[in-house]
């Protein structure tokens, strides 16, 4: 028996056969041929997987549609083509060339703060893996399960848990994966217990043998003894038993234990419009952060974004929304693919979308529909988004569109330096704040998300909430919290203290840090 610790990422309990998930190429010989040979097989390779993307993507939906997306507009990008051209010129064989380009192109995105863009490191890694293998003649390691078991890996791809049939994956582990990743995201969407970052040797050793995801003390014990297993059954029984029962939290008030009220909001994507309504059904007042990069990705039309975001509105039943636009600095994105940079960086690009907004406001109550933008430094950047939303206003106003021209509009504060400038921005037009706590965390402590987590609680990062709350309070304009990891809910109430009434949440948290708030006394 062998217990790792690790960091629950979604809650449950499972015991069941273990399925490591294995990318060794142990053994493998290659013989390089000339450049030009070796161009034509790397473009040979480049057809066969971009085919297997596509027929993927055609029995996909939502984010993991834009996922395969993603992955073919990499594989199509000139600068990552470029890139392998280059090495494959200088002698090295096409499988070689791939890899090199994939260390050069995911280690760009790992350092970028932005998560969205950081976990897409995950998928470049997982496009050059399908068309090393196929450049390998391997066949292709899409996963197929038997029987429903545990999977573990080092680190988890995308196209790993595309097309299981439901009850197959009991639960996930993984030496690596975080928090935010798309393996944590799907775990916790299909309510599959899962538990990450547990260490390297995990995966070897948990290969072939019977094991227990326990999130709720964030452990992978793999062969369990009889006593344990017994135990793992009956705290099964009782979670069984309790989730038959109605959710007395869904239907109590959010009020504190000595009665002060809060709010809790939900953060959803814009490319799964389906998990606003079950948000909204877990007990979440509205969405407080809709993320819209599926848009960049996908490179929408504004009249499909209209579209995209009239159906948002539709499953949230009324309920406010809060729309993060899509506003990517180039230097964070690391010039990591030259077209795709370029969309980024256009104007054009936040003034479709910011039109597509005002449009699809119309079919949500008035002031539901909100707008929320990110990475605002200080005043001036502020004052540039105000200046779009006004150009927009004025463009509708000459084509006769319907909109709605008086959204409420937010600063997204992720930066200390902004912290303290929120009072003036407050000033400069802005409706409501709303505070990456992760971001702030990070910024703030000088700590990186790889290493050791730092409590959001932290003193410092207090006192900027607090400042923010009181130039907030003063101006009579609300204030929120996102960015709530897992890991920080316990800390909320610190927060409660200092005058914070409203949080967002995944949905699968809303009932924990209801519970967590519910018992706190201010």
């Amino acid at each position: 028996m062998q217990t790792f610790q690790g960091l629950a990422v979604s809650d449950g309990l499972t015991v069941g056969p273990v399925v490591r998930i294995d990318r060794g190429a142990a053994g493998l010989h290659r013989i390089v041929c000339d450049p030009f040979r070796e161009r034509a097989l790397y473009e040979a390779a480049i057809v066969l997987a971009k085919d297997e993307l596509n027929r993927l993507q055609q029995h996909a939906c939502g984010q993991d549609a834009d996922i395969l997306m993603f992955q073919i507009a990499l594989l199509e990008d000139e600068s990552f083509t470029n890139e392998i051209g280059d090495y494959i010129a200088a002698g090295a064989g096409s499988a070689a060339a791939v890899e090199r380009a994939e260390q050069i192109f995911a280690g760009r995105l790992k350092n970028v703060d932005d998560d969205y863009i950081r976990e897409r490191s995950v998928d470049v890694c997982d496009a050059c893996r399908r068309v090393v293998d196929i450049l390998d003649g391997r066949p292709s390691r899409r996963l197929h399960l038997t029987e429903p078991s545990i999977l573990v890996a080092e680190l988890f791809y995308p196209s790993d848990l595309f097309g299981q049939a439901p009850g197959m994956i009991l639960g996930l582990a993984s030496e690596t994966d975080s928090e935010t990743s798309h393996a944590a995201i799907m775990a916790r969407s299909m309510g599959i217990p899962a538990v990450f970052q547990l260490g390297k040797g995990v995966a070897a050793a948990a290969a072939g043998c019977r094991a227990v995801v326990d999130a709720e003390h964030a452990q992978l014990i793999i062969d369990p003894t009889a006593a344990q297993l017994r135990q793992v059954k009956a705290r099964r029984q009782e979670l069984q038993n309790s989730n038959a029962l109605p959710d007395p939290l869904a239907a109590a008030p959010c009020r504190t234990r000595d009665g002060t009220p809060f709010v809790l909001l939900a953060s959803a994507a814009c490319a799964a419009p389906e998990a606003i309504q079950k948000a909204i059904q877990a007990g979440a007042s509205g969405i407080g952060l809709l993320r819209t990069e599926s848009v960049v990705i996908k490179e929408l039309t504004e009249a499909q974004q209209v579209e995209a975001y009239k159906t948002c509105i539709k499953n949230s039943g009324g309920k406010p929304i809060t729309v993060r636009t899509c506003d990517w600095a180039a230097d964070d994105c690391g010039q990591w693919m030259d077209g795709l940079q370029t969309r980024m960086e256009e104007e054009t690009t936040a003034l479709t979308q910011l039109s597509a907004l005002m449009q699809a406001a119309v079919e949500a109550p008035e002031g539901a529909l909100q707008v929320l933008f990110p990475m605002i430094p200080d005043v001036d950047a502020w004052r540039t988004r105000m200046d779009q939303m006004k150009r927009c206003n004025e463009s509708l106003k000459e084509k006769g569109l319907p909109f709605c021209g008086n959204l409420p509009v937010g600063c997204l504060i992720e930066i200390p330096a902004a912290a303290l400038m929120a009072g003036e921005i407050i000033d400069a037009g802005a409706d409501f704040l709303a505070v990456d706590l992760d971001d702030l965390v990070q910024y703030t402590c000088g700590v990186s998300r790889r290493e050791k987590p730092t409590p959001a609680d932290n003193p410092a990062v207090l006192r900027l909430v607090q400042d923010m709350m009181h130039a907030a309070q003063t101006r009579g304009v609300p204030l929120y919290l996102c960015g709530i990891m897992q890991k920080d809910l316990e800390t909320m109430p610190a927060f409660m203290r200092i005058g914070v009434r409203n949080f967002c949440v995944e949905s699968v948290h809303i009932n924990t840090l209801k519970s967590i708030l519910m018992q706190t006394e201010l």
